[in-house]
């Protein structure tokens, strides 16, 4: 026992010996201020900026004097005080990549004289997220030998990265990502200057683990060159960097890689191997909008990546079913499969997929019943996207179990019902889109608090609006339920809807007054009611939608004056009242000064009874019509969208070159006014010439008289142009020949005369664009000017109408039946022919538009 005693003593005499030992290093150490170069270094780096004066916290601790191995950032080795860590990467903000204001008010570039280069014994480099804008990467950075994690990415550096990186060989993660004058622009993107360095690279940084090249311009990289990546490579992304060619197949070879990101390569061909996956540790699988070669198919090998939590396979033009092996991947949390030509039906082993969160099915041709296999998935599903595909059957309630689910979309596929919905469970559904199927019944909503979109629209649902459950949903902010058979008043309880941007009910059967709610929608962007049984006036309490930028109600049966108040609305672009029974003159005595309307680009009053003058005043407060907007620029068209995290495009329902059509998506260029079908008076203003990025202009069938204004050829723009069925006089202007964007003129049924201007433009209309102007004269119309007509020929081709649904209607000739169908429709036609008499020309006209309006007309065209 006592040697036991002995040895356990001296043990103890030991320990205390090395704990006395480490704490005088400690002290040692602790005392030990940083190396006096390397802080004149840091100083000079600090005030090579914008004077010395800089904003950023975490530089404001960098004072002469003071220990530079405590200041923020910096980091020292232990032993030897030299700063081998420099992290300077601007914090994320939580909204954006802003650089930090410190060095994005930087007045020098990054220069390889730069005092940064004098720290030898740097680690680790961090300054991403900065300002360099245009910067060049130094040559210098090759210096830093010792670098081991280097992080430029988001900083601006732009250019080639300076040959002899490659000596960069202890590298264990490099991170040029994100770079560029606009943090990613392909054409001034960061790029290596030579094929040869950048293997030399990879083959020399034997410790590689982390290779991050997204958004740079590697277009003349050659994918071969990834063929020497390091076995200790966990992570790799070159998303969207412009290669080229065949990515080699050892990559999904790599033993300990995990995180695997190709995406947004469509020049780039990736190849599956047929067996032998041993990549078994990868996690992380992203090759979206990369050509997946030879097989176009998902090979069933992909079973044996047991490990994947993400897999992305979008727009990989993807043929063939789904496998059944996918079931293996029990660990899947994220699968996204959109935007490919799938097809088959669904395997049942996707439900083994029990911790799956996000599911996007979305544009493929999968088909079949509507499996249950959504509804037993994960309880932690999320996200469930299978849009536009071809399931058929109904919807299975099991889906409206899923506790956890955010986003819903099963638009654009056939299915046909779905239960009437007890009280569920789904408290945090934000999402839901059942649009563009074939549902019938009554319509059910799941009650969630949470909703804040809701989208029916293009289904057969029957019945009464389920009102009671819709104003309790008090956060939404979109509802589309238009294109169904919905029936019923629009109730007063929408007003606690204070949220709401966008309600489109737009082709129902709708009935009652036009609805007093508005008063509190102050966020309401879209009101689109067109095309139901509404009567009435409209309600004034619109006026306290100052966002409001959409409002459709044509195919009403809306009564009243033209409504001035609504020019109170300072951000209304697009106004329809079209096909309804607004009477009286428009006048601007009672407009609101300070706006009328600056912002309108489509203006659509046709098919009512407004009479008097056209209100030159009125024209002239249309500003956003005088301007010319272009999007050659971008090279990208814009449309109008709401401003709601969904993006909603904006739709309208228009008369466009004598079609009805709805246009699903408006240009923000595209600009009409359509002021037809009513019985305006007088001359046309010159007013109008001043709307000088009008594309459509539509006077036609009123009383319109005098000559045509010259004024017109401003309009550029302009690509139709119809004053047809009015009383104008004269001769058309020869100013209208220039007016090289015409494809669309109907100046028939007038009274202008003289010779039709010579010009390449007006040479290209046929002759019903004339007919009905007896006096007019030369080509295309066959009666030749000065008095000579030629072969004598009566010419009725010249004088024939080609007639459109809202000018000739069957209802009209049945008006004669009592005497035989033949003589009632060669009357109709005579009388239309000649526009004689004009008393009778115009009751008939108001008759047909009565008849029309009656029936509300249903969109013929859909694009």
């Amino acid at each position: 026992m006592s040697k036991l005693a002995a040895a356990a003593a001296a043990a103890a005499a030991a320990v205390s010996l090395l704990l006395a030992l480490q704490l005088c290093c400690d002290a040692s150490i602790s005392s030990e201020h940083c190396r006096p170069d390397e802080s004149i270094a840091l100083l000079q780096f600090k005030n090579s900026f914008v004077g010395g004066v800089l904003n950023d916290d975490r530089m404001a601790t960098w004072k002469e004097g003071s220990d530079c191995c405590l200041w923020e950032g910096v980091t020292c080795d232990h032993f030897t005080s030299h700063v081998v860590g420099l992290h300077l990467d601007c914090p994320f903000n939580g909204v954006d990549y802003t650089p930090c204001r410190w060095l994005r008010e930087t007045t020098t570039a990054l220069h390889s004289d730069s005092s940064l280069f004098h720290l030898r014994h740097l680690r680790s480099l961090d300054l991403s997220r900065n300002g360099f804008q245009g910067s060049t990467i130094p040559s210098n950075f090759t210096q830093l030998t010792n670098l081991a994690h280097l992080n430029l990415s988001r900083s601006g550096f732009s250019g080639h990265i300076p040959l002899g990186f490659s000596h960069l060989n202890k590298l264990a993660s490099l991170d040029l990502s994100f770079n560029g004058p606009n943090g990613g622009d392909q054409e001034k993107a960061l790029s290596f200057a030579d094929n040869h360095d950048f293997s030399n690279l990879l083959l020399n940084a034997t410790g590689l683990s982390k290779l991050v090249l997204q958004y740079m311009d590697m277009s003349n990289i050659k994918p071969s060159s990834f063929s020497n990546l390091s076995r200790s490579l966990t992570y790799i992304d070159l998303s969207d960097c412009g290669l080229a060619g065949t990515f080699p197949e050892s990559v999904f070879r790599s033993p300990n890689l995990r995180v695997f990101v190709l995406q947004y390569n469509p020049l780039l061909s990736v190849q599956f191997p047929s067996s032998n996956w041993t990549a078994g540790r990868l996690k992380v699988l992203s090759l979206s909008s990369v050509n997946v070669s030879r097989q176009l198919t998902i090979p069933a090998s992909i079973g044996n990546l047991k490990s994947l939590d993400t897999l992305l396979l979008e727009n990989c033009s993807l043929l063939g079913s789904i496998p059944a092996s996918m079931g293996n991947l029990t660990s899947l949390t994220y699968l996204d499969l959109r935007d490919n030509a799938l097809s088959a039906k669904l395997p049942d082993v996707l439900s083994n997929l029990v911790q799956l969160q996000h599911l996007s099915l979305r544009c493929n041709k999968i088909s079949g019943w509507f499996p249950d296999v959504f509804g037993n998935l994960s309880q932690e599903l999320t996200i469930l996207d299978v849009s536009s595909n071809n399931f058929t059957g109904p919807i299975p309630s099991l889906i409206f179990n899923l506790p956890q689910l955010q986003y819903l979309h099963l638009s654009h596929n056939f299915l046909t019902s779905m239960a009437i919905l007890p009280p569920s469970h789904m408290e945090k559904l934000e999402f839901l889109d059942l649009s563009y199927n074939m549902i019938e019944g009554p319509l059910s909503i799941p009650w969630s608090p949470s909703l804040s979109y809701l989208s029916v629209a293009n289904n057969k649902f029957a019945g009464r609006v389920p009102y009671h459950m819709i104003c309790n949903l008090t956060i939404l902010s979109i509802i589309n339920l238009s294109n169904n058979n919905l029936s019923g008043e629009i109730p007063p309880c929408l007003t606690n809807l204070i949220q709401l941007s966008t309600l489109q009910l737009r082709m129902n059967n709708l009935h009652g007054s036009f609805p007093s709610v508005f008063g509190n929608m102050s966020s309401l962007e879209n009101l689109d009611l067109n095309g139901n049984a509404l009567g009435g006036s409209l309600s004034q309490s619109l006026t306290a939608c100052k966002m409001l930028e959409v409002l459709d109600v044509g195919n009403n049966e809306i009564s009243g004056v033209f409504p001035h108040w609504l020019s109170s609305l300072p951000v209304l672009k697009v106004l329809v009242l079209h096909s309804n029974s607004f009477h009286g003159p428009i006048t601007t005595e009672y407009m609101e000064p300070v706006y009328g309307f600056p912002m309108l680009r489509i203006l659509d009053i046709s098919h009512n009874y407004f009479d008097g003058l056209l209100p030159a005043t009125l024209f002239h407060k249309f500003q956003s019509m005088m301007m010319v907007e272009e999007f050659e620029k971008t090279g990208v068209p814009e449309y109008l969208e709401t401003s709601s995290i969904y993006n909603e495009y904006y739709s309208v329902v228009l008369i466009v070159k004598g079609q009805e059509m709805t246009i699903t998506r408006i240009l923000t260029i595209f600009t009409t006014m359509d002021l037809s079908n009513n019985d305006f008076r007088g001359s046309i203003p010159d007013a109008i010439g001043e709307l000088e990025s009008l594309k459509h202009l539509n006077l036609s069938h009123n009383s319109l008289s005098g000559p045509i204004p010259s004024s017109l050829v401003n309009l550029t723009e302009l690509e139709a142009l119809d004053l047809s069925s009015n009383q104008l006089t004269g001769e058309i202007p020869p100013q209208l020949a220039s007016l090289t964007s015409l494809e669309n003129l109907n100046l028939s049924q007038n009274l202008l005369q003289g010779p039709i201007p010579q010009g390449n433009q007006l040479q290209t209309f046929d002759n019903t664009s004339y007919i009905g102007n007896e006096e007019l004269c030369g080509p295309p119309l066959s009666k030749k000017c000065n008095g000579d007509d030629g072969d004598g020929n009566d010419h009725h081709d010249d004088s024939e109408p080609e007639f459109d649904g809202a000018l000739f209607d069957w209802a009209f000739a049945g008006a004669g039946y009592g005497c035989g169908l033949v003589i009632g429709t060669s009357a109709a036609y005579i009388m239309f022919t000649i526009r004689k008499p004009r008393w009778l020309v115009d009751m008939v006209d108001k008759w047909i538009r009565r008849q029309h309006q009656a029936r509300r007309w249903r969109p013929a065209i859909t694009f």
